[in-house]
């Protein structure tokens, strides 16, 4: 497929997402594979003691805001323009920038500070896949309108840690939408080869209403934007190599657990 040199931005993510589309339909979906999973693929959380116990608790009466570490003046500002004056009493705003404060290493305002759980907790994981054949595939050339944004978001990705280089003789394409602002760019790997010789988990989810129910009388919380989430959990290191992708960077490799 040949891009125009001269192509706008919004002409090249039209041209990608005519050739992948936003949305795939339910029937062309590639489903794992069902069979025996063995017991060095399941998923396990091996959490002891109380992760709480160490949790700094919150004063009665927050101090004037002093910047710490990872939470400053500026951050601050984002915080404030988003809960206009009215939206909360000035007590409970103090409260709320002591909270940010306390636990600031929860909140993501770069690339370069985002976390994952702990390893200890939540051991990285296995991919249980059958016997196959390496599989190859190309990526469509990224149209110079956005060629830079993309290098960009690769970049700051094998900076953050979600990237590595790999070597190994997979590959696997990728292609980017727009996200819901209209604005961001997103990437998205293509990983149905990896779907094909995977086994399925067969979790069934729980009737709604019978969920829903067990909220009834409770507490709502809410929650804020979420930076990202997917890269949450780690990928084992023996299973890294079956999510290799082409970039402009050379091969690289998924180092955090992908969505889907």
């Amino acid at each position: 497929m040949l891009f125009d040199v001269q192509q706008s931005r919004d002409e090249a993510i039209k041209d990608s997402q005519s050739v992948f589309g936003k949305y795939k339909p339910v029937a062309l979906k590639v489903k794992p594979v069902k069979a025996t999973l063995l017991q060095e693929f399941h998923v396990q959380r091996m959490i002891t003691g109380d992760p709480l116990e160490d949790m700094l608790e919150l004063p009665t009466n927050p101090s004037d805001f002093v910047d710490s570490e990872r939470y400053n003046q500026e951050r601050k500002g984002i915080i404030d323009k988003n809960h206009p004056e009215g939206f909360l009493w000035p007590e409970e705003r103090k409260l709320i920038h002591e909270l940010m404060k306390l636990q600031e290493k929860a909140f993501t305002w770069e690339p370069l500070e985002e976390g994952n759980f702990r390893t200890d907790f939540f051991p990285p994981v296995k991919f249980p896949v059958l016997p196959h054949v390496p599989w190859v595939e190309r990526n469509i050339p990224i149209s110079p309108g956005i060629y830079a944004e993309i290098c960009k978001i690769i970049k700051d990705k094998i900076d953050a840690g979600v990237y590595e280089p790999s070597s190994s003789s997979y590959r696997s394409k990728w292609f980017c939408v727009l996200k819901k602002d209209g604005k961001s760019l997103w990437l998205v790997h293509s990983l149905e080869p990896l779907n094909r010789v995977t086994i399925q988990y067969s979790g069934v989810p729980s009737a709604t209403a019978e969920v829903a129910n067990h909220f009834a009388g409770r507490a709502c919380l809410g929650l804020l934007d979420i930076w990202v989430g997917y890269d949450e959990r780690l990928i084992d290191e023996e299973s890294r190599d079956l999510t290799t992708f082409q970039t402009s960077f050379g091969p690289h490799r998924l180092v955090k657990l992908p969505m889907g």
